[in-house]
């Protein structure tokens, strides 16, 4: 039985994640939110249309409306469901390989559900009892238009004020940005070439992507780029690459993005909000710059938590997940991509340089190993002792972080130092400690 993790459920298509799975899920969504109507999207796997269709039907037994808006980014279903009120789903495994699939659910208002509402689902899918099932059979109707209100809805958030006519390399992953890149970025005229972005339904994240930017540094450098902007499958997150071909993560893309805000007196409490995975450089740069850091679990749907509570509009991880929470409600790869060219156009400077001078990355090492059952590293005898061992040799000049995976069989071990070396011997150190209890 899939479990939820940090990012809605996930497996392998048709073997964990079965179309009888995603029809009990659908009735357990019409259970759990009792709603008039679902708007649903996937990403481009080949079990997309699969899942898609199983999930309708659990839907629609129980009375349920669909509204399937087809291919489109993550984000383009919270936006949808927070400006018609719905509950939206998208079937799609993000930044995964084809084989594996997800579904996550926004509720009305187009914010990820929080734990309550995700383990009511996980109950009912395991009990069966589903006291709607059996009701007037609901409608499942198709929506293309979805994809023309959210890319009104970026175009409206992006002012590109600037004289710059910026050369980008958009990389798609050959996922669910194809469905909107091309006519979004020419809309503002910037010069665009396009990779990643011919899905045949195996292809999502195959070497492409902010998973494998290998390509898009090779494209930047080839075609003298200002910047590479590399999406992941379903869009929800984005990388950036330099000129000079040096790959710009998230915790790079908030700094600056944190420093312009306040500039302009927008950043509210001058606060902005991360998760334990940012680079001890992001810190010690905001705190020179009299930016407070407020730390969150790993979760996109744990900064937005704090955002939230705290009012603040600005937060991200190092991933690429970045969320201004003053114009969306999740986490969106294409608004983040917009907000950067709309920096950079009205910058003198390229953004090699917007990115050193934004922030220092301490040297930072992480491996990423598998396990059967991640969540198992909190009972292994002697681990934490060495943790323990390991950071007090750092002191302040570095740190540790050991975590099971939210989304996958792994465990994150990551750990940064003065120099990369130590922290290359440090992650190794823990992680041959770790083999024998995989």
């Amino acid at each position: 039985m899939l479990e939820f993790g940090t990012d809605g459920v996930r497996g392998r298509a048709n073997q964990e994640l079965t179309p009888e799975f995603a029809l009990s899920f659908g009735r357990a969504l019409a259970d759990v939110f009792q709603p008039t109507s679902v708007v649903i999207g996937r990403d481009t796997r080949v079990s997309g249309a699969m899942l898609q269709s199983a999930l309708s039907s659990g839907l629609s037994s129980c009375g349920v409306n669909v509204v399937d808006v087809g291919v489109i980014p993550t984000p383009g279903i919270a936006y949808i469901s927070a400006a018609r009120q719905m509950v939206g789903v998208v079937i799609s495994a993000s930044h995964n390989p084809y084989q594996d699939n997800g579904i996550k659910v926004f509720g009305p208002g187009g914010i990820k559900l929080e734990d309550e509402f995700e383990q009511r689902l996980h109950s009912l899918i395991l009990s069966g009892n589903f006291t709607t099932a059996g009701s007037d059979v609901g409608e499942i109707l198709t929506d293309f238009s979805a994809i023309d209100e959210y890319t009104s809805f970026l175009l409206s958030n992006c002012q590109m004020s600037g004289s710059r006519r910026l050369k980008v390399v958009l990389d798609c992953s050959n996922g669910a940005a194809v469905a909107i890149a091309p006519g979004l970025f020419s809309s503002l005229d910037v010069d665009l070439q396009l990779i990643g972005a011919a899905p045949n339904g195996k292809n999502i994240n195959d070497g492409c992507g902010s998973v494998n930017p290998e390509m898009l540094i090779h494209t930047v450098l080839q075609s003298g780029a200002d910047l590479g902007i590399a999406l992941d499958g379903d869009a929800d997150r984005m990388l950036a690459v330099d000129g000079d071909g040096n790959l710009i993560d998230g915790d790079q893309i908030l700094a600056m993005f944190a420093l312009d805000l306040k500039s302009k007196g927008q950043l509210k409490d001058n606060s902005v909000v991360v998760t334990v995975m940012s680079n001890q450089g992001f810190r010690n740069a905001m705190s020179r710059n009299g930016i407070k850091v407020h730390e969150t679990q790993v979760g996109d749907r744990y900064v937005l938590q704090a955002l939230e509570q705290n009012r603040f509009v600005l937060g991200g991880e190092q991933s690429g997940h970045i969320i201004f929470r003053n114009i969306a409600t999740t986490g969106d790869g294409l608004l983040s991509s917009m907000k950067l060219l709309e920096l950079l156009n009205a910058s003198d400077k390229d953004l090699s340089e917007l990115a050193r001078v934004s922030m220092t990355k301490l040297p930072q090492s992480m491996i990423s190993m598998e396990f059967a059952d991640p969540k198992r590293i909190e009972e292994i005898i002697g681990l934490w002792e060495m943790v323990s061992r390991l950071s007090d040799e750092l002191g302040d000049s570095g740190r540790i972080l050991v975590r099971p995976s939210g989304t996958e069989p792994k465990v994150r071990v990551m750990a940064e130092a003065p120099d990369r070396e130590t922290a290359d011997n440090i992650v190794q150190e823990i992680c041959d400690y770790l083999v024998d209890f995989r």
